[in-house]
């Protein structure tokens, strides 16, 4: 975090903001062999300041589609380009341990399972009766579908913690239809972030030779 911002004060002033960063909500739909997390747009009609809306938000892209027999998930940017393309990444399906813990959900019976991946501490709460292993976020591997999960890492030298937490339940009379443009053109999210560093790189480049590109 020190390279963005160098000095102490900012530090603590950036730290003291995020703090006040609002819940973001968002819907999850699946069916036998895919699921979707779509964000849902909340009008402010407080005469409350606004507040930052910025902030270190869940690695998996808008409106991500996660196929779990391929073991990945898609989502469509049309960032920098200005031209659509499809984004894709692996699913990473981990090894959750029981802790015997349990509680109740939107009526459901529920059972705690957490787990260290790589360097992301993990809490799940699942509900064993819903047989699917899905998750809202790319992490998944429950014995039951997960209705609340919190990770926690080290980014920037700032502790982050994701959580995602079931508020509603809703039947739905069909089963959902989830469906991956295969028009547009894919791209790796590895090879993703290596176009935005390279644009990143010649905007500067641009700036320093005193030219801003339109």
């Amino acid at each position: 975090m020190k390279q963005y911002y160098p000095d102490q004060k900012q530090r603590e002033e950036f730290l003291e903001s995020a703090k006040k960063i609002p819940k973001q909500f968002y819907s999850f739909k699946y069916n036998e062999t895919k699921s979707q997390t779509s964000y849902i747009l909340r009008v402010d009609n407080t005469q409350e300041p606004s507040q930052m809306s910025m902030g270190i938000r869940p690695d998996i892209g808008s409106n991500p589609i996660f196929s779990y027999k391929e073991n990945l998930y898609y989502y469509e940017t049309d960032m920098f380009t200005g031209n659509k393309m499809v984004i894709y990444d692996s699913l990473q399906k981990v090894n959750f341990v029981e802790t015997r813990k349990t509680k109740n959900i939107l009526g459901f019976g529920v059972k705690e399972a957490i787990t260290k991946y790589k360097n992301y501490d993990l809490i799940a709460w699942y509900a064993p009766q819903i047989s699917y292993e899905y998750s809202p976020d790319k992490y998944y591997g429950t014995k039951g579908l997960i209705l609340e999960l919190h990770y926690k890492y080290t980014k920037d030298d700032v502790e982050v913690m994701i959580s995602w937490n079931a508020t509603k339940k809703k039947e739905l009379k069909k089963a959902p239809i989830f469906t991956i443009n295969n028009k547009l053109q894919k791209v790796s999210y590895s090879e993703f972030m290596r176009m935005i560093e390279e644009d990143n790189q010649k905007q500067c480049e641009l700036h320093n030779q005193g030219v801003d590109r339109k």
